[in-house]
């Protein structure tokens, strides 16, 4: 906590991973901004540190990180206990520790000035008169994966590589030969699950990477062929809870086609697992059960189940990617500081349009209802936002009812049933 506020006013300005309120789209987001545009850089350093937790020197970080030094080398240098055996630790973070990740990002921080005070610009003989060439160096980062961009691949090989070496060495750390690639940019490379690659057309795309696309698949296929014996709702349920959570992390990019090619790839693993529950039915009878026609699209897949408040019928549907919007993800301001007094106000709108989003990807009249009572909890007066749970109660007015949104620690205080005494 102490150490923290420090790492924030310290750290490079295009390092993502593990701040606060920065994520992985900020650094796609990062990524295109540099890359999309007409005079951008075309060579890309694929950066990747070799075990970088378990092997930053801790001598480099006694002598560089600011705080208690007798406190750090005792956190340091405590081991860990395994089947009752001690190991001790010589060399890297301690792994879990709620202070590794400020620790990795101080050790790395300063890569971005260094390299970009490396190669300076010159001037180039044009027709019109001289012409400044600039280097186009810039790094983007997310904890040990980064990306370093050039106008040119010798740049990057002559200068640039054997820079980034001399660095890590310093702290205890080698570059990994395996995932350490440079890379054109018409052929594209692979950050943090997206392919960012820029066409024939000079248009620059981001996108699911092949490699997600196959992992996401995988997982899909081992849980439904983990579950042949259970039922249709249980599966839709079971399917339901991965499916938002991995489309929600690729729509801010170019995700159309690969959400339609993974929809397609979990249908065909569902018509597989409906067919081998009914061996003896044929397709048209397995298709009316598992697969109907529902808003206006035919072979959604779905169960029949008992609503508990209408005590009727209703179908449970299976949620598909397709359905998810494709958006603009907004990066932050790389100059603020959330521990910042004056960088606040910026904070607190960006959190409550995030907040916003949400509600209206749930339902709009959420959002409006949000907005009505000014963003704040009617009981507490505190605002609505994804910090706490929040929840809706019912209240009715003049014989009419109304939807309230409440914090769901608020209801519990609210609604909790009087105490009985007893003599």
């Amino acid at each position: 906590m102490a150490l923290d506020p420090i790492a924030e006013t310290t750290g490079d300005q295009h390092s993502y991973g593990f701040r606060k309120y920065r994520s992985c789209q900020d650094a796609i987001a990062a990524c295109h901004n540099v890359l999309s545009k007409e005079i951008a850089p075309e060579w890309v350093l694929e950066g990747d540190i070799k075990g970088c937790f378990d092997h930053i020197s801790h001598e480099w970080l006694l002598g560089n990180i600011p705080m208690d030094k007798e406190m750090l080398r005792k956190w340091l240098k405590s081991g860990y206990v395994f089947n009752g055996e001690l190991f001790p630790t010589d060399e890297g973070t301690p792994q879990g520790g709620i202070i590794s990740p400020t620790l990795a990002n101080m050790t790395l921080d300063g890569l971005q000035s260094l390299v970009k005070k490396a190669v300076k610009g010159y001037w180039k003989p044009d027709p019109n008169g001289r012409k400044w060439i600039k280097p186009k160096i810039n790094l983007v980062r997310y904890a040990d994966d980064f990306i370093i961009t050039a106008k040119d691949k010798e740049t990057i090989e002559k200068i640039i590589l054997p820079l980034v070496r001399q660095f890590m060495e310093k702290r205890g750390l080698m570059l990994s030969e395996e995932k350490t690639k440079i890379t054109h940019i018409s052929d594209g490379f692979d950050f943090l699950g997206f392919n960012v690659r820029k066409y024939s057309n000079g248009k620059l795309l981001t996108k699911p990477s092949k490699d997600a696309m196959k992992s996401f698949c995988e997982k899909i296929r081992t849980k439904i062929k983990g579950n042949k014996s259970a039922k249709a709702s249980s599966m839709v349920r079971m399917l339901n809870y991965m499916i938002p959570g991995w489309g929600n992390y690729y729509r801010y990019g170019a995700s159309s086609k690969a959400f339609s090619r993974v929809d397609f790839e979990i249908y065909k693993t569902l018509w597989q697992w409906a067919k081998r529950r009914h061996p003896k039915k044929g397709k048209k009878w397995i298709k009316e059960k598992y697969f109907k026609q529902l808003h206006g699209r035919d072979w959604t897949f779905a169960a029949t189940i008992m609503s508990n408040k209408t005590k009727k019928e209703t179908n449970l549907s299976l949620k598909k990617l397709a359905n998810i919007a494709i958006q603009k993800y907004v990066r932050v301001r790389t100059n603020t500081n959330p521990y910042d007094p004056t960088d606040a106000a910026y904070y607190m709108r960006r959190k409550l349009k995030n907040t916003e989003q949400e509600l209206r990807e749930i339902d709009n009249l959420l959002a409006m209802i949000w907005i009505h009572q000014k963003m704040r909890c009617p009981i507490c007066g505190e605002i609505i936002d994804n910090n706490r749970r929040w929840t809706t109660i019912t209240e009715d007015i003049n014989g009419k009812p109304f939807k309230t949104l409440i914090h769901s620690s608020c209801k519990q205080k609210k609604f909790k049933p009087n105490k009985i005494s007893r003599k």
